[in-house]
């Protein structure tokens, strides 16, 4: 049997396209760590790479081609924040890059990609990679920084993908005493983001406070609409649509419209 999307479904996986299925077109600076090298057979597509990055051009086609479904699932972003980059030098008929087998994996800001190195795929789980964020620019983990001598057990790479797999969200030590949250924001047991359950947690939150507010007769917002002659019906049926870009709450009874702060429009996939 076919199970039914319930809202909180729909408004994870929306939240999740919209925070990890794509990348803003923006031109960053290239920061390279201590340890970066890269070898002669990828060098023409990593320089190809590096010159759309710091152009300000799409680098979709170098992502995964499992970014063209929206249940795609990608634990070293959810985890860590950190992508990984196909090096090819042609475009297949989909507009994806041709495969790599070693891909690049990077921290991306809207200014700046800061590239880790370049790894086998498949190599999701390596803590290799925070600790050289954290020594080549602290600064980016501060925010994750927890406040403690350090960790009694500390989980090896195999451990880590294990707890993933199971939804459960570790700290990592990336150096003597330096112990970081998943800069990623973690997952939960649904295998979503973690900062994508909490965008539709905050869009519910948010709904719920508008359609009390609209459907409450005592509220003064309804009143003053009535004072006005707004209402030609007090029975209210209410959707929510996204119109050219602007997220709008529609009262189809009464052709009413609000604008709905809060939640952007998905780019162009």
């Amino acid at each position: 049997m076919t199970k039914l999307a319930t809202n909180d479904d729909v408004g994870q996986e929306y939240f999740n396209a919209l925070l990890h299925l794509t990348i803003p077109v923006l031109p960053r600076q290239v920061h390279h760590s201590d340890s970066f090298s890269c070898q002669p057979d990828l060098a023409t597509g990593l320089a190809s790479f590096l010159a759309k990055v710091e152009n300000g051009q799409n680098l979709r086609p170098h992502m995964s081609r499992g970014v063209k479904k929206v249940a795609n699932r990608d634990a070293l972003r959810y985890d860590w924040g950190i992508h990984h980059f196909h090096l090819g030098t042609t475009v297949a008929p989909d507009g994806f890059v041709t495969r790599t087998g070693p891909v690049l994996f990077a921290w991306v800001t809207d200014a700046a990609m800061y590239l880790l190195g370049i790894y086998p795929h498949g190599v999701w789980n390596q803590q290799q990679m925070l600790q050289l964020i954290h020594r080549n620019w602290p600064v980016l983990l501060e925010p994750y920084t927890i406040a403690t001598a350090g960790l009694v057990h500390h989980l090896t790479d195999e451990e880590i993908g294990q707890a993933r797999r199971a939804g459960v969200t570790v700290a990592i030590e990336v150096a003597e005493g330096v112990v970081v949250a998943p800069p990623g924001g973690g997952m939960p047991t649904s295998g979503h983001s973690m900062r994508a359950v909490r965008g539709n947690d905050c869009l519910h939150d948010s709904l719920v406070s508008m359609t009390d507010m609209l459907c409450d007769p005592g509220s003064s917002f309804h009143q003053e609409g009535e004072s006005k002659g707004i209402y030609k019906t007090r029975t209210l049926s209410y959707t929510l649509m996204d119109v050219h870009g602007q997220c709008l709450f529609i009262e189809k009874n009464n052709n009413l419209r609000y604008e709905v702060t809060g939640i952007p429009s998905l780019p162009a996939l």
